[in-house]
């Protein structure tokens, strides 16, 4: 495949786009495709290196670009392509305005293991896809007041990890929105094809446990159902420090009664299953010869949708980069890797690979 002239493509794409009616501020960034071996520029190539790993935006000669890595699969539409390079263009924005409401991934992996919370999730999964399939603004406009509702009981109950979500919908969330909104604007039909995929991803019961990919989608939506009822949430990045979602609870003002949330034995299975996967996928990595590597090191990098926690342990399965602390040296190393933490997690004390 001729990645240069899937670049041209793609910038061609990009060039009718009005970025700034996507989010106010937000203009078309420079953007790189890569593979394993090169990365393309659309007029030049370079051989790849460390700075090219994932989907992305990085810091790149004197400004801030979108990186993606290509694949068959991508080919196979430009359109979606483009509206995913959209994605990491807002990141690059967001970087560029000072963006601070970053989610703590490594603290993010500690997840609760009372069902309640799930179930609480899941009815918030419910409402909001009723709210967007329902026509009727009164109807829409009740959901989210229970949405906002459930989500302040799940505050109470689980701050840490509730805002954790609401840090992923505002970060990740508002990328999402922004690529699919996008998309929208070069393909109608895929548009809609991918708001129903989000739907249905957004009351699955496997899909609930993993937060990070799951609030992508969740965010998405629910900006998709606050345009829908005409609701102006803030779209400053820099010097915010709230949340979409404290935003919201801010703007909507009336709470509604919610009724009692019916157990849901099929949930509760999965959820005894995902905790079981992740002890397994641990085991598999004990079975092999392992080697350790004591010393002091500050966790620079990570694919934050492939790393899984256990006790004081985190796997990391394609790659984790670590800076020295006695040399300031970074280093990339490969998965599976385990990244062993001190007391309060500041410091990783051991790598195992």
């Amino acid at each position: 495949m001729d990645l240069n002239k899937i670049y041209k493509e793609i910038d061609s794409i990009l060039d009718k786009l009005d970025f700034n009616g996507l989010w106010k501020g937000f203009k078309k960034y420079n953007f790189a495709l890569y593979d394993d071996e090169k990365v393309y520029f659309g007029d030049r190539e370079m051989p790849v290196d460390n700075r090219f790993i994932g989907n992305t935006a990085i810091d790149y000669s004197d400004g801030k670009i979108a990186i993606w890595k290509v694949t068959d699969n991508d080919l196979k539409n430009l359109n979606i392509l483009s509206s995913n390079i959209v994605h990491e263009m807002f990141h690059a924005f967001q970087l560029e305005n000072n963006e601070s409401r970053f989610p703590n991934d490594l603290k993010g992996l500690n997840k609760p293991l009372d069902i309640e919370y799930y179930q609480m999730k899941k009815q918030e999964g419910i409402l909001l896809v009723n709210a967007i399939e329902n026509c009727d603004m009164k109807s829409k406009f009740s959901n989210l007041e229970k949405i906002i509702t459930l989500r302040e009981k799940r505050l109470e109950l689980y701050r840490d990890s509730t805002e954790y979500e609401f840090s992923i919908e505002t970060v990740e969330g508002t990328a999402e929105y922004v690529g699919t909104k996008s998309l929208g604007k070069f393909d109608k039909e895929k548009y809609e094809k991918r708001i129903s995929k989000y739907m249905e991803m957004i009351v699955d019961n496997k899909i609930i446990f993993d937060t990070r990919r799951y609030s992508y989608f969740y965010g998405a939506l629910l900006l998709i159902l606050v345009d829908s009822l005409n609701i102006k949430v803030s779209q400053e990045i820099e010097n915010n420090d709230k949340t979409i979602m404290e935003d919201l609870m801010g703007i909507i003002e009336k709470r509604r009664k919610i009724k009692d949330i019916p157990d849901d034995v099929a949930l509760e299975e999965n959820l005894h299953i995902y905790f079981n996967n992740i002890r397994i996928e641990f085991e598999k990595f004990y079975a092999r010869d392992i080697g350790n590597h004591p010393g002091l090191y500050k966790i620079v990098g990570y694919d934050p949708m492939n790393m899984y926690k256990l006790k004081d342990k985190i796997l990391h399965k394609h790659f984790v980069s670590l800076r020295h602390n006695s040399t300031n040296k970074t280093e990339l190393i490969k998965g599976p890797v385990i990244t062993v933490y001190n007391e309060d997690e500041s410091l990783v004390i051991n790598y195992l690979t």
